[in-house]
Order: C-alpha cells, then structure tokens, then sequence
C-alpha cells in the first residue's frame, strides 16, 4: 500500500510547501500528493484554495491578510511569491484543526517547474498532481483545456509521465488531458452527493464535473465510467468506499487511493479493506500501522 502525503504533509508542516515535500523525503515516503492552479502570467502554482486564504498566508511585510484574495488567475508568480505561507494564523479554525503543524518563516508558494526539479531530486517520489477546476466557478480558474494542456505540455517536456499521476474532482480537465497527451496516468476524484454535504460534491446526476458522462444507477458504478476512460486510479473520499465498490474497481483494472484519512482507527481498517493508497496529512501514522 501506497502513502501518499496530502499536500505534502499537511498535519506537519506548511501544506504544498517544498518543505513539506522535503520532511516526506527524510521520511521515506515515496508518494506526494499536491494542487495546482495557473496564474495570471500562464505558470501552474501550488496552492489549493481559489483565493490566497487569509488563514495561512501573511504578505511581503509579514502582516496576515485581512480577507481572501487576490485570485490566483488574476495574480502573476512573481507576486505570488512575495507572500509568506509558512504559518497558521493563530486562533483560526485552521490552526486548531491542524495543531501539530510547525510554524515557519520565509515559506514561498512554489511554482510546478520548481517541483519537477525537485523530484529529479527524488527519482523514488511518485507525484499526484491535483488539478483545481471549478465547474460551478468559472471566474475561479483557467478553463479546463488550458489547465490541461499547460501541465501536459509540462509533464511530456520534463519527461515525468512515469512519475506523476494527474487527478481531478473536475473531470473536464481529465477529458481534455486524455485528448491531447494521453501518455499522463490519470487518476479520477469522486465525493459522492449527500444531505447537507460539507463541501462540493461532484458525482451526481447532470453533474457538470462529469464532463457529460452519465452517473450509473448506483454509486458503485461510477469505476465503470472510469475505467471506460481509461483512468489508472479512482480516488474516493475514504467515507464512500465499500468492499463492493473496491472489489468493482480492482476487477476493471483501476487502483483505489482514499482522501484524506486521517484517524488511526480509519488507516487500519482501509489498509486491511486492501485499499492500494492512503492520502494522509500525517503520513507516519500510516507508516506506524
């Protein structure tokens, strides 16, 4: 079973950080998994939220941000970079969820190509690159085939297809990776509809995630769809993964990493399920187990 850390390791230290990545290393685990989005001047960052959140990142003169922004795909790299995000604003929901994370200074939003060099660093290092797509927020990012065919581009030119996999809950960008360098693995995301869900869940009937595909009668079908499309890997939120569900996914070729398990108790009973990767924000308890 494959560790992967969750934007680095995002329990330990600054998420889709370099220095996270580095701690991964040091460790042993050879699978990293991180999001990018494309700034204003055409370069895929790291960062996950749309907007420069206000709950980790401070500015060039070290005071927090009093509110979210600016947008990633309005703000160039070389502005991005001034930006300092290797602390936990103190007293946020942020900082108490994620306690054990180690305070740094002078911790800059790293560009992809500073990753690949990196990893050429760490041949061992397997690569999940999350791709941040928004279907029901245009003004949120690049368009999915640019998105695609910027990393595509990227990935092929570096000569990294073998060590990276591409995943995204926006299908659209899979779709249009598939069209135009279909030698990247691609990995698909799923968060399964629900009463009251928490956060944007993107399998559901006429989802525009999809990219026009059709949700089967059940759930546990989607890996049908995946599998159709040529994935290497479904990527459930560990809370909707069934035996069933796994056993269909196994039998149509695909592997089966969860996002974001966290909980000890939750890392025994999927490693025992035989999930084939665990995304985890504290990767030495997986190790440990």
């Amino acid at each position: 079973m494959r560790v992967y850390g969750h934007r680095g390791a995002r329990g330990v230290l600054p998420e889709n950080s370099l220095e996270s990545f580095e701690y991964l290393a040091d460790l042993g685990i050879e699978a990293v998994e991180f999001d990018i989005q494309l700034s204003a001047d055409g370069e895929l960052v790291l960062m996950h939220d749309p907007l420069l959140p206000d709950y980790y990142v401070r500015d060039s003169a070290g005071e927090w941000l009093t509110a979210p922004g600016p947008k990633i795909i309005d703000t160039a790299l070389g502005e991005l970079r001034t930006y300092d995000i290797g602390r936990s604003r103190p007293q946020s929901a942020y900082a108490e969820r994620y306690p054990e994370q180690q305070a740094l200074d002078g911790v800059r939003i790293p560009s992809l190509k500073m990753v690949f060099d990196w990893l050429k660093q760490h041949p061992k290092m397997l690569a999940n690159i999350e791709v941040k797509s928004y279907a029901n927020r245009e003004d949120w990012s690049a368009a999915p085939e640019v998105l695609a065919a910027s990393l595509g581009q990227l990935i092929t030119q570096t000569e990294l297809q073998n060590e990276v996999v591409v995943s995204s809950f926006d299908w659209r960008v899979l779709h249009a990776l598939k069209r135009e360098y279909p030698s990247v693995p691609r990995a698909y995301l799923t968060y399964f509809d629900r009463p009251d869900a928490p956060m944007q869940p993107n399998i559901f009937s006429g989802s525009p995630w999809m990219g026009g595909l059709e949700l089967p009668a059940d759930y546990e079908s989607v890996v049908s769809l995946i599998a159709a499309e040529g994935g290497v890997a479904w990527c459930p939120y560990f809370g909707d993964l069934t035996a069933a569900a796994l056993n269909a996914a196994h039998s149509a070729g695909l592997a089966v990493n969860v996002w974001t398990v966290n909980d000890p108790g939750d890392i025994a009973r999927l490693r025992q399920l035989g999930v084939d990767g665990i995304i985890t924000d504290y990767p030495e308890r997986v190790v440990r187990k």
